[in-house]
């Protein structure tokens, strides 16, 4: 009779385990579901209160100073796990002993919860690569359509600036831009503003000696506030009643070889919101910007110039005509006219 009730004891354990591995398994589509969660916690507490039978259960993930092991006998605990690395802990509570076989299933329990969590961060920067290799496609795009439009740009360089500002603030992520000019073919300093209006002298001057556009053209880099408020480099403009305030921004030079040409900055009313690969992404605009500027300039510069010259060029025809009619003032006249071809080629930008 005790071999047989033995014997019935183990058949008996040996069917429950059966059926506890069996709901194990049972419960796998729903791990795996849980995997799939941007939160699996809740989840991951009801197969656990499944699988263990137990009235209470807590999942801590990372596992802090709570307790891995328990020798209550109400009370299971055990490590989260990814291989080796102990990653959360598993509490569970109910009204009867837990026994040899829960500590066992609970075990595998952990792992199989690191492996959901796993799979989670994996599929987090899965998602994270995709979405940014989405933006930089579409940024890439952007800037692209931008290059092949400032090749085109207008030819006057203030007309210029008022087109980049309404292109600008979209591709690095800003809301408004400004321009500052330098003086090459203009009088004073140039500040054209996000409404495309071009501010006072005084203003310009300001902004130049002592603003953030100024600032990266002494430092002949890219520089960002992340809060206006408390920066003391940035020198807020004097507000109507409707506009909001700068909270955020950042500027790159505008370099022509050794030649700055001016400033593009780029503002936002929310702060911190600009981060190194916005900044990065506005030196690349920048560069695209400052040759268009360059080429407005040249021409600028060009169109007065050739019809100086044309106008020279039939002086110095006409010295010459009277020269050889045997007008000695008339050499005179083809020697300064001369001098003032040299001095002109002597004003051409080099480069």
């Amino acid at each position: 009779m005790g071999a047989a009730s033995s014997t019935a004891t183990q058949v008996q354990s040996l069917q429950s385990r059966t059926a506890r591995l069996r709901e194990a398994l049972s419960g796998c589509g729903a791990l795996l579901a849980a995997a799939r969660r941007s939160d699996p916690l809740p989840l991951l507490r009801d197969l656990v209160g499944d699988w263990l039978h137990a009235e209470a259960v807590e999942i801590e993930v990372p596992a802090g100073t709570g307790d891995l092991y328990s020798d209550d006998p109400l009370r299971i605990c055990g490590p989260v796990t990814i291989g080796r690395r102990v990653i959360g802990r598993i509490e569970a509570r109910r009204t009867w002993p837990f026994d040899e076989d829960d500590r066992a299933l609970l075990s595998a329990i952990g792992q199989l919860i690191g492996a959901a969590f796993e799979h989670t961060t994996l599929e987090g920067l899965v998602e994270q690569y995709a979405s940014q290799a989405r933006a930089n496609a579409d940024t890439l795009d952007r800037l692209l359509a931008f290059g092949r439009e400032v090749v085109n740009a207008a030819a006057e360089p203030i007309t210029l600036a008022r087109q980049i500002i309404t292109q600008v603030p979209e591709m690095v992520g800003g809301e408004r831009a400004s321009v500052l000019l330098l003086p090459h073919t203009l009088d004073e300093p140039v500040l054209v503003l996000s409404n495309g209006m071009i501010s006072t002298p005084d203003r310009a001057r300001e902004v130049l000696e002592n603003g953030l556009a100024g600032m990266v053209l002494r430092d002949r880099a890219p520089l960002m506030i992340d809060e206006t408020d408390t920066d003391r480099r940035w020198l807020e403009l004097r507000l109507s009643q409707d506009d909001t305030r700068t909270r955020c921004a950042m500027a790159a030079p505008l370099l022509s070889g050794e030649r700055a040409l001016g400033a593009l900055t780029v503002t936002t009313t929310q702060s911190r919101l600009f981060n190194p690969a916005q900044l990065n992404l506005l030196e690349l605009v920048a560069s695209h910007v400052a040759v268009a500027i360059h080429a407005a300039n040249l021409e600028a510069r060009m169109q007065p110039l050739a019809g100086r010259l044309e106008t020279m060029a039939g002086e110095l025809e006409a010295a010459l005509q009277a020269a050889e009619a045997g007008d000695k003032a008339a050499l005179a006249t083809a020697r300064a006219l001369a001098a003032q071809l040299r001095s002109e080629a002597e004003g051409l930008p080099q480069r």
